[in-house]
């Protein structure tokens, strides 16, 4: 053991990394803030979010979890003392539920089941067979206090009903979720300070890849001016002129309809990197139901873009994305930047499927 460790004032998240560094609950609950408020900041419930980060891990300043960390406990609950602190403390149900889930998964939103997160019940008889950090959750509540000594009070709550509410409070349990791994990862994974470990994905930069795009186009169109029909050619045309002028309109629901051949491809993703250039958004998703019309659509938009942002610009996925088998240094090294830009669609486009998108919403996880 460090001698960080022998000082019974300091409270540990997670035990030691490959350079022997033990990660201060402090340190990891201030990191996973910072990166919360990073991934809410652009949605109303960001205070909530906040308040989950901030709490989630509150059972580790239990005393079994420092036994936990040296390997002398097993079978611990330290997520339901930080989650009945958001509910009763913070009358958040959002974040009351990501800090409940976010090593079980999304647990139900009932009232009774938001009444069985109470720490004095849960020492009599835990659901899952499991014990409590202590004995005493307000020793547990003191020890907390100790590094957090007030906590946020959200001004506006994602309501306790509703396919809204279901929806935000999942947002709000990807955000903790990522937030707390993500750190996590850096503690172990990192540097000797126990910070980065994985690069960002690339910005979206919607003006710059919509010049490259519209550079595309003109040259398809002089390649095809002799061979191509000319009502074929209008008709390119035109769909491009209506997808230049409807970008500008608000977000919403736009719909387009368009024959075969006409350029729907390329003319669904100057749309898309113009209304997000007209917004300031900072991905797009496309959803494609077919995974051969998903691989012919990926290649395209690569022949355009990694020349120009490299690779990382477009990201699949879906069940055939990546290569599996790859062997080689290089391919390697690609495959596993590939998939960890996956899990947090960290990418400024992303190709992905019907079924894909769906698990990514709705999945408890």
């Amino acid at each position: 053991m460090s001698d960080k460790t022998s000082d019974q004032k300091t409270i540990f998240a997670h035990s030691a990394n490959k350079s022997g560094r033990w990660h201060p609950l402090k340190e990891h609950l201030e990191d996973a803030e910072r990166l919360v408020r990073r991934f809410a900041e652009d949605f109303w419930w960001k205070d909530e979010a906040i308040l989950g980060a901030q709490c989630h891990d509150e059972g580790k300043a239990g005393l079994r979890f420092a036994d936990r960390l040296q390997g002398k406990e097993k079978g611990l609950d330290h997520w339901s003392v930080g989650a009945w602190t958001a509910l009763t403390e913070g009358r958040s149900v959002a974040a009351a539920l990501a800090i409940q889930g976010h090593h079980i998964g999304l647990q139900s939103a009932a009232k009774s089941d938001l009444r069985a997160l109470d720490p004095t019940k849960l020492v009599q008889k835990h659901p899952r067979n499991l014990r409590l950090t202590d004995d005493d959750p307000e020793e547990t509540r003191r020890r907390f206090r100790k590094i957090i000594a007030e906590l946020p009070k959200p001004q506006k709550l994602i309501p306790p009903a509703g396919f809204e509410a279901m929806f935000d409070t999942r947002m709000l349990f990807s955000t903790l979720v990522d937030a707390d791994f993500l750190d996590t990862e850096a503690h172990f994974q990192g540097d000797e300070n126990g910070k980065r470990y994985r690069p960002q994905g690339q910005v979206l930069r919607p003006k710059k890849a919509l010049k490259h795009l519209q550079n595309h186009i003109d040259h398809l169109a002089k390649e095809r001016a002799a061979k191509s029909d000319p009502v074929v050619l209008q008709a390119r045309a035109l769909l491009w002129e209506a997808m230049d002028k409807s970008a500008a309109l608000p977000v919403g629901i736009h719909t387009l309809t368009a024959p075969t051949g006409s350029g729907k491809t390329l003319a669904m993703l100057g749309f898309a990197l113009r209304h997000a250039h007209a917004h300031g958004l900072r991905r797009i998703v496309m959803v494609i139901p077919y995974l051969n019309i998903l691989d012919q659509t990926a290649q395209t938009y690569r022949e355009i873009f990694d020349p120009v942002f490299g690779e990382g610009y477009i990201l699949e996925h879906h069940s055939l994305a990546g290569d599996m088998e790859a062997t080689e240094d290089g391919e390697e090294q690609k495959e596993r930047s590939r998939r960890l830009l996956a899990e947090n669609w960290d990418a400024p486009i992303i190709l992905t499927t019907n079924v894909q998108l769906l698990e990514s919403l709705f999945a408890n996880r």
